[in-house]
């Protein structure tokens, strides 16, 4: 056999396990090569897989897992629906997702001759829209400084922001992305004022927005959360305000297992974003973005004023 011909050979039987690899791949699954990617069927629909290193093993990984979402955003397909009886009740797919429902507060004030913020407004674990919307009374909020405010619901009532709360593996990411697309579609939204504000999980989740979809946001309001994020990519700085109390009993001021302490959450985040310390609790950031950490002593889990306080930072921190 001829030099040609065994090259030849080994070729053809590379080709052949990398083939019977990629037909067999799955989420979790060891992998050969960092970088070779796949496909795999889950309920009959198709997902991207990626070979990527995990601690000193090779595992598939979905894609959007692996890279931000703006890393392998496609134009979204948005189809947004409000009830016939109530029209802030709306419902949305993206992408062909099923279908999620979200609160619309659209304040009287509003005219669409003038650009206004839009706050995309997340629920703690185990709460739903309705309730972050009537405990927060941020509806109030919004009519006093005329801003859009959307609250969605969380696949059962809690969000994937990585590290923590949902084993569902939705896409909470790309919900917040159509909804952002959908809303500026059919209102006159100030781009340079687009926030995402969570509470508990919810914040968690803000976390993550603020490093996939940094494109799209602003500035995002973390009440007692704290960073849980598997990757964060930023493309742009996204002002931070940050507020935690010290007697939090449910994420611990000193962190938990599902993230670090407020300031070591903020200072993760500031150095994913090309952020500078300007003091303990402080740093500035490319694009006229800032962040701030506040520690409320005697606070707990939740605080009422905190609300309209993350506000007025919001307003004052625009993206340049």
């Amino acid at each position: 056999m001829s030099r040609i011909s065994r090259i030849a050979i080994l070729a053809s039987l590379f080709i052949a396990t990398l083939s019977s690899q990629a037909l067999a791949a799955s989420a979790g699954q060891t992998c050969k090569v960092v970088g070779t990617t796949s496909t795999s069927s889950v309920q009959g629909k198709k997902i991207s897989l990626l070979c990527t290193k995990v601690g000193k093993s090779l595992k598939w990984k979905t894609v959007s897992s692996v890279l931000p979402a703006s890393s392998v955003s496609v134009a979204l397909k948005i189809i947004d629906e409000s009830s016939a009886s109530d029209s802030s009740l709306h419902s949305i797919s993206v992408s062909g997702s099923a279908k999620r429902s979200y609160i619309l507060h659209v304040p009287s004030t509003y005219s669409s001759a003038t650009a206004v913020p839009l706050m995309i407004a997340l629920h703690g674990h185990s709460w739903t829209a309705a309730r972050f919307r009537d405990t927060t009374q941020l509806d109030q909020v919004a009519d006093s400084k005329n801003f859009i405010i959307a609250y969605p619901d969380g696949e059962g009532n809690m969000w994937n922001a990585g590290n923590c709360c949902s084993t569902l593996g939705t896409d909470d990411v790309t919900l917040i992305s159509g909804m952002i697309d959908s809303i500026t579609s059919k209102y006159n939204i100030d781009k340079s004022r687009v926030w995402v504000l969570g509470h508990s999980n919810g914040a968690m989740m803000a976390y993550r927005a603020a490093c996939e979809i940094s494109e799209k946001i602003t500035a995002i309001a973390v009440g007692a959360g704290t960073f849980a994020a598997f990757s964060c990519k930023p493309t742009k700085a996204v002002s931070v305000i940050e507020i935690h109390g010290t007697a939090d009993q449910v994420l611990s001021i000193d962190g938990t297992i599902w993230g670090p302490s407020p300031l070591a959450s903020a200072a993760k985040y500031a150095g994913y974003a090309g952020c500078s310390a300007s003091s303990s609790s402080t740093w500035t950031c490319p694009n006229g973005s800032q962040i701030q950490v506040n520690i409320e002593d005697g606070a707990t889990h939740y605080a009422q004023s905190w609300w309209a306080e993350m506000t007025n930072y919001l307003f004052a921190h625009p993206r340049s």
